[in-house]
């Protein structure tokens, strides 16, 4: 019974420390990623945050109040899980898009797209990635993923930092060593968990920038 249980306890310390190696284990988005600098004269971008719709797997196309709330975007970001291209050729139709790929993308999505992109629009530094985490670590944003972030948005200087993968929307704010991280995951407009269908709204001027979740009527 004893060797059981000290078994059990070794089986068990082996696993945790390969989450905690794991859960450690930070992307390197700027020096792995493309870098865009979004250029506008613009004095103000309002920027659709979108992710998860996953066409046509848990739906065949992007509801059209999408369309509406977008309408008067200058670009879109989507943090991955597309599967079909032509997802991404329907929002092009609103604006401009930068796209990441998912986890669960098709072959001709991860083929054409990136794991993430760093983009800058005026001087501020934009983080684009599926998921900041390299193991799954909950279904929203906990504390373990927090430090995670935190030592990611350190590391490569972000002011904003977009993210998907849970389906579910979160909006917060980091604050460490006189700086303000903004963090947007949109959650899923088509196939949410816990929560209500959703998509982003990012307004960034030369100044400052202020992110809103907004949840879908239908």
């Amino acid at each position: 019974m004893k060797k059981k249980i000290l078994i059990s306890i070794i089986i068990l310390g082996i696993f945790g420390s390969f989450l905690i190696y794991k859960n450690t284990t930070m992307p390197k988005i700027s020096r792995n990623f493309p870098q865009i600098q979004f250029e506008t004269e613009k004095q103000e971008l309002l920027v659709g945050v979108i992710s998860d719709t996953h066409i046509p797997e848990r739906t065949k196309i992007l509801p059209e109040e999408i369309k509406e709330i977008f309408k008067d975007t200058d670009l879109i970001i989507h943090a991955g899980d597309i599967e079909n291209l032509e997802t991404l050729k329907e929002l092009e139709k609103i604006a401009p898009v930068f796209a990441v790929e998912g986890n669960m993308d098709f072959r001709e999505v991860r083929e054409k797209l990136p794991e993430g992109i760093l983009l800058k629009i005026y001087d501020f530094k934009i983080g684009i990635v599926h998921s900041p985490f390299s193991f799954w670590l909950g279904s929203h944003f906990n504390w373990t993923q927090e430090k995670i972030v935190q030592r990611l948005v350190k590391k490569e200087n972000f002011d904003i930092l977009i993210f998907g993968h849970t389906h579910r929307p979160y909006l917060g704010e980091l604050n460490f060593e006189g700086k303000k991280i903004l963090l947007i995951n949109p959650g899923s407009s088509t196939a949410p968990r816990f929560s209500k269908p959703s998509v982003a709204i990012l307004k960034i001027t030369k100044d400052s920038f202020k992110g809103e979740i907004i949840y879908l009527k239908k």
